[in-house]
């Protein structure tokens, strides 16, 4: 039996529009989150859900949309007003429904109190990075939310806005938001952000298609497409790259006549078999754990494309006491002038050359 909320969610879906097959199973496990399973058999190339770009939660369907287009804020930025704007609103947001589904912040490391992160990524490649998404994005909220509360045309509740609060915007929209298309921009997208991770899994494919697109169009193209819906980080993009990300046209009818877009709906579109009973599952990307973790707060047992970074100086350290200065400096030329960052590939660089210098002397001998 489905959960009060997902009752509510369900509601809230059929109003807004959006349409979700009844092969889909919703389950809500209090200490796992929801996850999507398959009531029946499905089949690549079944749309399991159509979803109207009016019931996503961006900039240009948020009630905040004057306030921050007149403050100037778009990306990721932007869109957290939007969410803290709504998530104000309690029971008077169009998106109440979709609201008190999530959770008020996912548990990614940008959320941790400085304390934990220095005793849990102490010692690892997140430990800096994640103490200067801080720092930046505390200096985002001083320098943009904060005077934009109080010079607001309407009033806001500053408590709606705090730091604490743009924080929890920021998690939930690192870990959930999709790149709608060119006039929406980054927002959040009801039902397809449910679906958990398995990296190289990917069974099911969000996507916005035009009338007389083809599916096939859009899922072999090695390269992906434009109207591909791509999960996105709010760490390893900045606000500056999503500057003018969307069109400033009257109405979203009015860029999709010139793009040629379907204005109104996104699919979501199996692109394998999925057995009865089975979960079904996006995927945010080939990553290790350390992307994972950083950019989604988890991470992934035995996960195929988990890599190691070592600091560049410990591979020379340990070089230089193995073969001789003029190597080790002939060898660090040769990484610079390829522009190849200190990573794991030069340790097993090291230890070939290492391991074939042996052998030769071996051999001589």
């Amino acid at each position: 039996m489905a959960s009060r909320r997902l009752r509510a969610f369900k509601r809230w879906m059929k109003s807004q529009g959006i349409q979700c097959s009844d092969t889909l199973d919703f389950i809500d496990c209090p200490q796992q989150g929801i996850s999507v399973g398959a009531l029946s058999d499905l089949h690549e190339g079944d749309v399991v859900a159509k979803i109207p770009k009016t019931a996503c939660l961006t900039i240009k369907t948020s009630g905040a949309r004057e306030m921050i287009e007149s403050a100037g804020l778009d990306g990721h930025l932007g869109l957290s007003v939007a969410l803290m704007y709504e998530k104000s609103l309690a029971q008077d947001s169009p998106w109440a429904g979709y609201l008190q589904l999530l959770s008020p912040q996912e548990c990614l490391p940008l959320v941790w109190t400085l304390g934990e992160v220095d005793s849990l990524l102490s010692g690892t490649e997140l430990h800096k990075a994640i103490k200067e998404d801080k720092t930046l994005m505390y200096e985002d909220w001083k320098e943009n939310i904060l005077p934009l509360v109080y010079s607001a045309p309407q009033s806001l509740n500053p408590s709606s806005f705090s730091v604490k609060e743009y924080f929890a915007a920021r998690s939930l929209i690192a870990s959930r938001s999709f790149q709608i298309d060119e006039y929406h921009g980054f927002g959040m997208v009801p039902l397809a952000d449910l679906f958990n991770h398995k990296t190289g899994a990917e069974d099911v494919h969000f996507t916005s298609v035009s009338p007389n697109q083809e599916y096939e169009d859009d899922v072999d193209s090695e390269n992906g497409d434009n109207n591909e819906l791509s999960k996105i980080s709010g760490h390893d993009k900045r606000d500056s790259t999503c500057e003018n990300s969307y069109i400033h046209s009257d109405s979203e009818s009015d860029y999709s006549s010139v793009t040629g877009e379907d204005p109104m709906m996104l699919q979501m579109i199996m692109v394998r078999e999925v057995k009865s009973g089975d979960e079904v599952f996006n995927t945010y990307g080939s990553l290790g754990n350390a992307a994972l973790l950083h950019r989604y707060g988890f991470t992934e047992a035995h996960n195929p494309f988990d890599i190691v970074n070592i600091d560049l100086e410990l591979v020379l350290k340990w070089g230089c006491s193995l073969f001789s200065s003029r190597y080790c400096r002939a060898r660090l030329s040769l990484w610079r002038r390829i522009n190849i960052s200190g990573s794991i590939i030069h340790v097993i660089s090291w230890i070939l050359a290492f391991a074939l210098q042996t052998r030769l002397v071996q051999t001589l001998a």
